[in-house]
């Protein structure tokens, strides 16, 4: 039974942890906006805290492609209407 017990008391204690550092994540980013940082960063601070190295990078060219088509697109259509 303390076996049981142990075991739920830890599974507990995880659960908080993770409810804690997902409030500090959003503490940090209600602060990266409120200072701005939506006009010069592409991601608030918690994605690069929830996110690998790699899974940033390609998310990252991701957005960027797509930005960049739209960016295509308005100036083909800026072009035609001229």
């Amino acid at each position: 039974m303390m076996n049981i017990l142990k075991k739920l008391i830890k599974m507990v204690k995880k659960i908080i942890d993770k409810i804690k550092f997902r409030i500090k994540l959003q503490h940090m980013d209600s602060m990266w906006y409120s200072m701005g940082g939506s006009c010069w960063g592409i991601f608030p601070p918690s994605f690069y805290y929830t996110h690998t190295e790699d899974e940033i990078e390609r998310i990252k060219e991701e957005t960027m492609r797509s930005l960049q088509e739209i960016i295509d697109k308005l100036k083909e259509e800026e072009t035609e209407s001229e």
